[in-house]
């Protein structure tokens, strides 16, 4: 019994051995592991200082500034380090109305182009010592072709015109006014309701490659938008602009579009069927009294980084989008 004890004790010292020839590689797969994680973590956040920086330059384009590019593409990308560093090179534009941001590593306190491998580097003495990462993001911007428009109204390009002071003006839909379209046909002013989505949709899908987009049957405000209109007062929205109506008897039947623009909502009165939404009334604004039914507000530009379904390239109205598109 003796040599089995003996024989069990050779096995114990075996296991430590074995133990102790694995440690190495499992404390190397660790370490690189460590390493590894923190080129991740350099890398996610080079990308989102690419992204805000091709952000900003798009929204400063888009607003007719596009200049300090370089400075700008910095900051973002600087100020999304957590070491605030960040290398960046000049942004370039692949066409006119996009951006692309190329950004890489920057050690902090060093200014080296890389990161060091501390882990590796002990490990593997004849390795790579430094690894450098980088991300890239391209944004774009210009004024949409399609879009799904949150109220379904369309207003003539005859009140949009005299509009781009940004003064606060009243458009009607109880009057029926004709003024001259850009190509000095006559059109209706004031605006329209246009085909929703659904009935109980407030949306409308608008592409400017339409011929023409149907009205709303009728002139009653759709009861649908009430919760959009609840929470309207002091929004900019996206507006389709019309240079063209086929009027039958009654209201039109149809528009033809011409662009987008955006209008800042600051007052309404509408009613319809038993429905009488919030009116809320700027005291700056052009009375809306009696049986006057309109919108207040005035036309801005409006650059938007919100998620616009559909192609860019329509008319320069003042509403731009902006967004990444890789």
């Amino acid at each position: 019994m003796r040599w089995l004890s003996k024989l069990r004790g050779d096995e114990r010292g075996a296991s430590a051995v074995l133990v102790g020839i694995l440690m190495v590689p499992i404390i190397g797969g660790l370490a690189i592991s460590i390493d590894v994680g923190a080129l991740y973590v350099e890398r996610a956040q080079l990308q989102n200082g690419a992204d805000a920086a091709a952000l900003a330059i798009a929204q400063k384009c888009a607003a007719g500034t596009c200049t300090g590019t370089a400075a700008t593409a910095l900051s973002f990308a600087n100020s999304n380090a957590n070491d605030g560093a960040a290398n960046v090179l000049t942004p370039t534009f692949p066409t006119s109305h996009s951006v692309k941001v190329n950004a890489s590593t920057r050690e902090a306190g060093s200014n080296a182009p890389a990161l060091t491998n501390i882990f590796a580097s002990v490990i593997s003495p004849g390795g790579a010592s430094t690894t450098t990462v980088g991300a890239s993001a391209t944004a774009e911007w210009g004024s949409p072709a399609s879009a799904t428009v949150a109220l379904p109204i369309a207003v003539s390009y005859c009140e949009f015109e005299p509009a781009l002071s940004g003064k606060l003006q009243l458009i009607r839909y109880d009057q029926d006014l004709t003024c001259a379209s850009r190509d000095g046909h006559p059109i209706p002013g004031g605006f329209g309701w246009i085909e929703r989505l659904a009935n109980n949709s407030c949306s409308a899908f608008v592409d400017l490659a339409s011929a023409s987009i149907p009205s709303e049957p009728g002139n009653s405000y759709p009861g649908a938008c009430d919760a959009t209109f609840a929470n309207a007062a002091g929004t900019t929205v996206l507006i389709p602009i019309f240079d063209g109506a086929n009027v039958t008897h009654g209201p039109a039947a149809s528009y033809h579009i011409y662009a987008f623009a955006a209008f800042t909502i600051t007052g309404w009165k509408l009613s319809g069927g038993n429905k009488m939404p919030s009116v809320n009334i700027d005291p700056k604004a052009p009375k809306c009294t009696g049986n006057c039914r309109g919108i207040q507000g005035y036309f801005s530009h409006w650059v938007s980084i919100d998620a616009v379904e559909g192609e860019l390239g329509g008319p320069d109205l003042g509403a731009s989008v902006v967004r990444l598109i890789r």
